[in-house]
Order: C-alpha cells, then sequence, then structure tokens
C-alpha cells in the first residue's frame, strides 16, 4: 500500500478523478428540487475519502522524495520528527526533541571546527608514538649486542681510574686521542718486578710517573697497565695518546703494559683473562675497533729476547698481526 501511496503518478491520477466527482456532485446539489438520494450519499462519502487519500498520498510522496533527493541534508533538519508519528503528535517516535537538538548541535561544532581533534585520537597516537620509541631503543640495543668481540667474556672487567692513584699537583697532559681511529694495540712488558695486590700497584703507576715527570718533564707513558692482581690501571686512559717516541702511530694506537717481566716467565692467568676484558670493554665503549691489531714490541735495552713468554701466548690469539 505504502508503495502505490508513494508514486506521483497515482497521486496525480486520484486528484484529477476527484476533481471530476466534487464538480458532478456540486452541479446535482445547485438543483435544490433534486431529491437526495442513497447514490449521491455514497458519493460524498467517497468523495471524503478520497480526499483523506489524496491528502496521505501528497504527505508521504513529499516525505519520500525529500529523503531520497538528500538523506545528509534530511538529517540536519531541526526537528528530527520521524512522518509515521504525524504532524499532531508532540511526542516523536524515535528522537525526543532534547536529543534531537543536543545531536544538532554536536554536528554544527564538527562542521564549525573540523581541524578539532578528538581526545581519544590523540591518546592513541600518543600510545602508537611510545610504542614506536621502544622499539628504537629495543632495536639499538640488540645491534649493541650483536658487535662482534674478540671472544666470549668469562672474567668481569676491573678498573682503577686515574684520579683514585693520581697525587700530582699538575693534571695530565696529553694530546688528544680520536678515539674512532683506533685501530692497533700494543701490549708490552715493564721490565720491572711484578705487583699482586692494589696496594703494591698503585705504588708502582706512583714512582713510574714521578720517575718520568723528574726524568722528562712528560707523564707516565702507558695508556693502561694491567697488574697481577688482574685489575686494570688507567694511565692516559681511552682519550689520549701514548707517550713512547719509539712506538708508532699515536693516534690510532693503545699501548698496554704488563706489569712485570715477562722473558722467562708467563703472565699470571688473571692477567691474560683482564686483558681480554679490556679488549671487549674497549669496543664496548666505542674506543677500540672491532677489527683491531694486536701488536709486539721488543726493547732491545732489556734484553734481545725481551718479554719472549708473554708474546709467545699472544701469538695465539685471533688478532695477532706480529711486531712494530
Amino acid at each position: 500500500m505504502l508503495i502505490v501511496l508513494n508514486s506521483r503518478f497515482f497521486a496525480s491520477f486520484i486528484e484529477r478523478r476527484l476533481e471530476t466527482l466534487v464538480e458532478s456532485f456540486a452541479d446535482q446539489d445547485s438543483d435544490r428540487t433534486t431529491t437526495v438520494r442513497p447514490e449521491h450519499f455514497l458519493e460524498r462519502a467517497g468523495a471524503k475519502c478520497f480526499t483523506l487519500m489524496l491528502s496521505t498520498a501528497r504527505t508521504v510522496a513529499a516525505s519520500s522524495s525529500s529523503r531520497l533527493h538528500s538523506p545528509v541534508a534530511w538529517n540536519r533538519k531541526s526537528d528530527y520528527y520521524d512522518l509515521e508519528a504525524g504532524e499532531a503528535e508532540r511526542t516523536p517516535l524515535l528522537y525526543t526533541r532534547e536529543s534531537a537538538r543536543a545531536a544538532y548541535r554536536r554536528a554544527k561544532r564538527r562542521a564549525e571546527d573540523p581541524t578539532k581533534i578528538h581526545p581519544v585520537a590523540v591518546g592513541l597516537m600518543v600510545a602508537l608514538l611510545i610504542f614506536l620509541l621502544l622499539g628504537v631503543v629495543i632495536g639499538v640495543y640488540l645491534l649493541l649486542l650483536t658487535i662482534q668481540r674478540p671472544w666470549p667474556v668469562s672474567h668481569p672487567f676491573f678498573l682503577v681510574e686515574r684520579p683514585a692513584w693520581w697525587q700530582y699537583p699538575v693534571a695530565l697532559e696529553a694530546a688528544t686521542l680520536d678515539k674512532q681511529a683506533v685501530t692497533d694495540v700494543i701490549v708490552v712488558d715493564t721490565g720491572a718486578e711484578g705487583c699482586f695486590d692494589q696496594e703494591s700497584c698503585v705504588r708502582l703507576l706512583q714512582n713510574t710517573e714521578q720517575r718520568c715527570w723528574t726524568a722528562s718533564r712528560d707523564h707516565i707513558p702507558y695508556n693502561f697497565l694491567i697488574g697481577g692482581d688482574g685489575v686494570t690501571y688507567e694511565a692516559r686512559g681511552w682519550k689520549s695518546q701514548h707517550g713512547f717516541e719509539d712506538l708508532p702511530g699515536r693516534n690510532t694506537t693503545l699501548v698496554v703494559g704488563m706489569i712485570g717481566n715477562f722473558t722467562d716467565r708467563q703472565p699470571t692467568a688473571v692477567q691474560y683473562a683482564e686483558l681480554k676484558a679490556f679488549f671487549t670493554e674497549s669496543i664496548r665503549r666505542f674506543s677500540l675497533s672491532p677489527h683491531y691489531r694486536l701488536h709486539g714490541f721488543i726493547n732491545t735495552t732489556h734484553a734481545t729476547n725481551d718479554g719472549a713468554a708473554l708474546y709467545g701466548q699472544l701469538q695465539r690469539w685471533p688478532h695477532w698481526k706480529g711486531f712494530v
């Protein structure tokens, strides 16, 4: 039935039919002498019924045409009344007046400020940014773990920094070392007696510094020294060039002194382990290339076979490249 009533063609047909019936009925009604017949009464009732049907058809057709023309424009109307409720019905079936007005105000605000971002969207963007930063941090950490190490670390790295043993009023002054260019490590023995506890090793470093300063007004020449107690002692460190005039590559080389005389005897096991830990720590600090070259140096002023026992062991290590 609604499909038929929604048809504009049917509405036009009913309109023409009713106009014909009303005109014929008016002509008959003008003749006062005519006796009212039951047929006339039925025609009058039929005219009233068709008039009601015409009004209903026009209303339904108009509403359907408006909705089909622009559903968005229809939803933006201010009343939001469903046509099924009727024009005389005060309470709509689907929306109340207050809810309709509230919905209209929200739509109007969105139309006036299209650049406004919803708080939920802001929260999602912040959460996404946090997850992105977390992924970057994890990626960098995993990248650091994959840096090539000379060997698995089985011995912890122990470091006594220079301020712990430095007792001189003059600060260490040495040329700056470009740690990004350090590709070589020269290991030498000190040729002196060994030390096997921190107190004696600190005393040895202090005496060496005093002797060098008195002789040539220069500081201790080593970058690091490793004692028989398995501890690394910082001399010039990773940031300063070594002080040996006879050794090459001041800006590309670290010089590590093994405290003791190792011509006829081997260094202690903890000294070897600490030397390996030193290489690993230097790579971790980006102060030594992972592809570094390991060298030895024979001081012929001590003996022709200076450090023979030490270098006999170091020659078996994977980064060994010979003497300088």
